[in-house]
């Protein structure tokens, strides 16, 4: 059923009577192809229901601290809480919980304003319910995203050359020509490095020792390296610092570009290191900016967003996969640590020999000798590879050893524990996660890049990220004037699904009842996407 011994274990049989294929085919046809896909469809079955279960209990749990909490807070039974008082409870929030980040004064009057959904300067129960979705807001004004020519050059930033230029280098003419200067620096990376994978010795080539740019793959390098150098001062200067990190992209190529600067810088300079592969090496990296290309795929682009957004969130589950990993493998130190040897002079080694699977792949680094060796044997177990090879040198190794620690089935039923818990337990529980997650992360995205909604006239939601000016928010006069913000809103913990976009929307809102269910956002006619505030007191 693993079908990591399939079709050998039926060949014998099969080469006496070609009629046995039926049973192996009838097996496999319902073993394999129904009840193990049963199994995945069960595992993702209540996976789901485990997860629609948790978002209730988190949002009963959210609803009855909050209310809890507003009691205390409403101790004149007034039902409502002062402006005064909200402003005290954000201080010692900030104060004593690391997880809410510091609060300038400007940002707790934009939040109370968000809570005061009615503008009479005080916060009733129903109100009070969203406290812990506004804390997960992230408020940034739009002055900090001001270019270092906006603010120090103001009379450059309005001229129109200026003007025309980041209006080049935001175009996706610019993006293409990247994408050429890309291609054509991949073409020179593979022409010069073709030596070296055909299988020549280059170590020798005196151009690769001097220190100096006299072959045309070098002169070209640094070509590419002074146009690469321009495109990230270019999109900095029009862009904005801020807004150039926060492109993950960016930061990579950033990052790999002032790495070739810096090598080259390194290599070039006399002294005594001058050796051109370290160059080579920072260069081949820069080549997997290729992959922007793929991304100009609408599918590919996806991919590529969702799997940002899973990763991080998986790494609770995978935790659990190296708590079995960790804790078979102690066991199976325990039991069959050291019976895997080569000493001539121990009587196992004899033993194993006669595995001649084992000996013939070399698989004498498969033990569980050490802890390191121990898990790389349950990873190859985790992937049903060669799984026949390897227990059946531990049970040559323990039937000639004169162990007391069991025979050919205690291996068989530790490697049958771990596959009915490593996989298909907990491996069914990661395909459940990812088919959960991308779905759920799916919806979010697209509601994402949905087009610019204006919200009650005060803010324009664009993307997961709202704008707005902060004298009035939600119809509270906060006392600000003349500052734009932004709004961008994200759960703290990534196992907490949150549709940005839709949980700003329903700040934004002026009416109460809008928000009096906490725990539905509205993401437009057809869907309903749950959210959770994790912030609670």
């Amino acid at each position: 059923i693993t079908t990591a011994n399939y079709p050998d274990v039926n060949m014998p049989s099969y080469n006496e009577n070609r009629g046995t294929i039926f049973f192996f085919i009838s097996f496999m046809l319902f073993a394999f192809f129904y009840v193990m896909n049963l199994v995945l469809a069960v595992a993702v079955n209540a996976y789901d229901e485990s997860i629609e279960e948790r978002k209730s209990s988190r949002a009963k749990l959210s609803k009855d601290l909050l209310s809890e909490a507003f009691t205390l807070l409403d101790h004149k039974d007034e039902n409502s809480i002062s402006r005064d008082s909200i402003m005290h409870v954000m201080t010692i929030l900030n104060q004593d919980i690391p997880e809410i980040l510091r609060l300038s004064g400007e940002e707790k009057s934009i939040i109370f304003g968000f809570l005061d959904k009615d503008g009479d300067n005080t916060i009733s129960r129903h109100e009070f319910l969203e406290f812990g979705t506004v804390f997960l807001l992230k408020l940034e004004k739009k002055s900090d995203y001001a270019t270092f020519v906006e603010t120090r050059l103001p009379s450059i930033s309005r001229s129109h050359f200026y003007q025309t230029l980041c209006k080049s280098v935001k175009s996706i003419r610019f993006e293409s020509s990247v994408d050429i200067v890309l291609v054509l620096n991949a073409s020179i990376v593979a022409a010069q490095d073709y030596p070296m994978l055909a299988g020549q010795d280059v170590s020798q080539d005196p151009s690769y020792q001097n220190g100096y740019m006299d072959t045309v793959y070098e002169k070209a390098e640094t070509i590419f390296t002074v146009l690469y150098v321009i495109e990230a001062m270019l999109k900095i200067m029009v862009n904005g610092w801020k807004h150039y990190i926060e492109t993950p992209r960016n930061c990579y190529d950033f990052f790999i570009t002032i790495l070739v600067v810096l090598a080259s810088a390194y290599v070039y300079y006399p002294n005594a290191y001058n050796n051109h592969a370290i160059i080579e090496f920072v260069v081949m990296a820069r080549v997997l900016r290729l992959g922007r290309l793929l991304f100009r795929m609408k599918r590919f682009r996806l991919f590529g967003l969702i799997s940002l957004e899973i990763i991080p969130a998986a790494t609770s589950v995978f935790m659990v996969l190296l708590f079995i990993g960790y804790f078979f493998s102690s066991l199976g130190m325990l039991l069959y640590g050291g019976i895997i040897t080569r000493d001539p002079h121990n009587p196992v080694s004899q033993s194993l020999l006669e595995a001649d699977d084992f000996v013939d792949g070399n698989y004498w680094a498969n033990n569980f000798n050490d802890m390191f060796s121990g898990m790389n044997v349950l990873f190859n177990w985790l992937v049903v590879n060669n799984w026949t090879t390897q227990t059946s040198g531990m049970e040559h190794a323990l039937s000639g050893g004169g162990h007391v620690t069991g025979s050919k089935w205690l291996v068989r039923l530790f490697f049958f524990s771990f596959y009915l818990l490593g996989v298909i337990g907990i491996s069914n529980v990661i395909t459940s996660f990812i088919i959960n997650a991308f779905f759920q992360q799916l919806q979010t995205i697209e509601h994402r890049q949905g087009p610019d909604e204006v919200i009650e006239g005060e803010a324009l939601i664009r993307g997961s990220r709202a704008v707005f000016e902060s004298s009035l928010v939600t119809g509270t006069d906060t006392g600000l004037r003349n500052t734009v913000f932004y709004a961008h809103i994200r759960p703290k913990h990534m196992d907490v699904e949150l549709d940005e976009r839709a949980a700003l929307r329903r700040l934004f809102s002026r009416s109460s009842t809008a928000s009096s269910d906490n725990n539905s956002i509205s993401a437009g006619p057809q869907n309903q996407v749950q959210a959770e505030p994790t912030v609670s007191l």
